[in-house]
């Protein structure tokens, strides 16, 4: 009994020092993990300052671009008699295209006009 206590305490022993100087435990200890994001960095624009809001559409020119989408035309007729009748002086111009206005397109019509609606369908 004596000698299998004995070897059970040398066996304690032993597992307690392999556990202590355990190579892998070293290793483990220095392994430094460096993560990165898979969505990559976002750099972000400033801010623009909103345009200044037209107080009054009296006397201005109003433009209204429209996609093409079907039965748009009839919303835009509508909304443009609306205009007509709450601003007789006012003088109301009509753009077709495509969804995305395009900056030359954009720009055009940024310069014909004091204001304008944009509105797509679907």
């Amino acid at each position: 009994m004596k000698k299998n206590l004995i070897w059970i305490f040398m066996v304690i022993a032993a597992v307690t020092l392999l556990l202590e100087y355990s190579p892998i435990k070293s290793a483990e200890a220095a392994v430094t993990l460096e993560v990165f994001n898979p969505r990559g960095e976002i750099k972000t624009l400033s801010p623009l300052a909103p345009s200044p809001r037209v107080t009054d559409l009296a006397a201005k020119k109003i433009g209204i671009y429209w996609n093409e989408k079907a039965g748009g035309n009839n919303f835009w007729d509508v909304i443009e008699e609306l205009l007509t009748q709450a601003f007789p002086t006012a003088k109301i111009v009509r753009y077709r295209g495509p969804f995305d206005l395009g900056v030359t397109k954009a720009a055009t019509i940024a310069k014909e006009c004091d204001t304008f609606i944009y509105g797509v369908g679907d």
